[in-house]
């Protein structure tokens, strides 16, 4: 066998493989696609598939909120160590208040006064100008208390928020990272470079959504 032939070998190989890669990948997209709209029609949601240049992913639309599982590329070349493509699963629904910040504390190692800085910088970028005013609220678990921090402006609505299907919820995606969020903007709860696939992990996040309504707080 000479050189060329086996180059050529290598290249039909190399090709056959990208193909069946290709096509594994279609097939399973086409599975969970079939999964998520039988999911949205037995609990009466409507299912919008986001096929877009640089976005794939679902919507799933209720009469109250909306859940996007969305895959973006920036369309820019990937550096090295880095990646151009980002994850995100949000639950959103129009309604507002009187602003609250539930999210994974920044350190277990207190910092002083560097660490408040840092808090104070992580509040600004997470919610602008509405970052101004708020106080930490010591609420929930002790266990809690160590992985996630409450911000807000009226600490006495907060206290509605934490139950055990609140803290249970939030402690088992702490791998998610999720930030419960209200502003002049809506309620939100964020899972940060994740997107949800399990239909039981879907239900889970809406159901702490329908929470989150539930509350006058």
């Amino acid at each position: 066998m000479n050189d060329i032939t086996l180059s050529l070998l290598v290249i039909l190989a190399t090709g056959l493989l990208v193909i069946l890669i290709f096509v594994l990948v279609r097939r399973n997209r086409s599975e969970q696609e079939k999964r998520l709209a039988q999911m949205a029609l037995e609990r009466g949601w409507r299912l919008e598939l986001v096929k877009e240049r640089l976005v794939y992913g679902q919507r799933f639309h209720h009469r109250d909120w909306v859940i996007e599982l969305l895959t973006q590329s920036s369309g820019k070349p990937e550096a090295e160590g880095s990646s151009n493509v980002t994850a995100s699963t949000v639950w959103k629904a129009p309604v507002t208040g009187s602003t609250v910040l539930v999210g994974p504390r920044t350190t277990q190692i207190s910092l002083g006064g560097f660490g408040e800085t840092i808090t104070r910088q992580l509040l600004q970028m997470a919610l602008g100008e509405e970052a101004e005013g708020l106080e930490e609220v010591k609420a929930g678990s002790e266990e809690f208390q160590k992985r996630y921090m409450i911000w807000a402006k009226d600490p006495e609505l907060v206290i509605r928020l934490i139950n055990p299907f609140f803290e249970s919820t939030l402690l088992n995606w702490s791998k998610y990272a999720p930030m419960v969020k209200r502003t002049a903007q809506g309620l939100s709860v964020e899972l940060r470079n994740s997107r949800l696939k399990k239909p039981e992990d879907i239900d889970t996040l809406a159901k702490l959504g329908e929470f989150l309504l539930a509350l006058d707080f």
